[in-house]
């Protein structure tokens, strides 16, 4: 079967990548035409180790118009039986395209973040989708919130290759060593300021490895020195595989003000690495529970602060084999196999007779509604 994934924004190695890229890699049974409208430095694609049955088509143009005209021409030359859309207004084009040129593929929307959060997808655009893929039950809930049927909605968390992931050991030293990966974002969604200034509460000896780049590296490293922490920190900046360098942890830190199925939470749990998160609307309380990890309140440095200190006191509570046995449910096979047969039931069923758009200066569509 054909599908076509129409992407937002891509920054170039983000977990919406990786989440693509194992896609591509282990979904053998479908072909998959990827279109990026537009991209950072495309990093992920060393991600992809797929030799055939797959293309990804970057947009080099950087008008709106033109990344239409890139979606409209490369759909209807492949001609999918399902495009999938990770934001609104991709899924908006997808209708009109299908609309205007009587194609006959289903549309499911397949967003990668809260939606309450963000704006990746208006309420407004919801209707352009036949189904929806909703990657964690926060997410689930969201959309039923706005008005979409449950029985549109196909909960299906994002995955994880935890067969052929080492373990992470638990350092030997006296020393607290937890580790962040991530975009470096200040007071953005993955909130590194709540973290240094948690970790400037800790009454241990520590030292934490930073992987990400971002906007805010200078500042951040700015704000640590002013918080007199500078010297335990190892900033390491982007790494394409951060878990090949890190060989002992306590655990993983994320103070994100929102997610959507944080894949780097499945990914250190599957090397066995406990997690420290904040709750966040969407994601994290699908995955950390009491054998793999620890949830603290949201925009609250005391007790992520107790947290890390607990963890550190029962630093052999966690045994990584538990840990890593924890998200068995996120396996990239188990994932394959559900993914399949939801494409199966959709490309079946009868495609919709829904709204008739109106005509926006002229019958093509326009770069204005992408």
């Amino acid at each position: 079967m054909k599908i076509t994934l129409i992407t937002q924004f891509l920054e170039g190695h983000g977990g919406t990548e990786r989440v693509i890229s194992e896609l591509v890699n282990h979904d053998l049974k479908n072909t998959y035409q990827v279109l990026v409208p537009a991209s950072g430095k495309p990093d992920w694609l060393q991600w992809v180790q797929r030799s055939t049955g797959y293309i990804v088509k970057i947009c080099q143009q950087t008008s709106p118009a033109g990344q239409v005209d890139f979606i409209t021409k490369n759909i209807r030359v492949f001609k999918p039986r399902i495009v999938l859309g990770l934001e609104g207004k991709a899924n908006r084009l997808a209708f009109k395209i299908r609309q205007r040129f009587a194609l006959h593929y289903k549309i499911i929307s397949w967003g990668h973040t809260s939606i309450l959060e963000t704006n990746y997808f208006a309420k407004q655009d919801l209707v352009y989708s036949d189904y929806h893929l909703a990657i964690s039950s926060g997410i689930q809930q969201q959309l039923i919130h706005l008005g979409v049927n449950p029985e549109k909605i196909f909960l299906i968390y994002n995955p994880v290759n935890v067969q052929h992931s080492e373990l992470i050991l638990p350092p030997q030293d006296q020393i607290f060593r937890p580790v962040f990966i991530g975009r470096i974002l200040l007071d953005g969604q993955k909130n590194l300021r709540m973290l240094l200034e948690a970790l400037k509460l800790l009454k241990l000896p520590w030292q934490i490895d930073i992987f990400g780049q971002g906007v805010d590296l200078s500042a951040a490293k700015r704000l640590a020195i002013k918080l007199e922490i500078s010297k335990k920190i190892i900033w390491h900046g982007w790494v394409p595989d951060p878990w090949q360098v890190i060989k002992q942890a306590d655990c993983l830190l994320l103070c994100s003000k929102y997610e959507g199925f944080p894949m780097v939470i499945v990914e250190a749990l599957s090397r066995g690495l406990p997690v420290i998160s904040t709750d966040c609307p969407t994601g994290p309380r699908d995955i950390i529970d009491q054998s793999n990890g620890i949830l603290t309140p949201m925009d609250d440095q005391a007790a992520f602060a107790q947290a890390c200190q607990t963890l550190y006191r029962q630093r052999n509570q966690f045994q990584r084999q538990k840990v890593q046995a924890s998200i068995k449910k996120f396996d990239i096979n188990h994932y394959i196999k559900q993914l399949q047969n939801i494409y199966q039931f959709v490309a079946a069923a009868p495609t919709k007779v829904t709204l008739q758009l109106k005509k926006e200066n002229g019958s093509n569509p326009t770069a204005t509604t992408y």
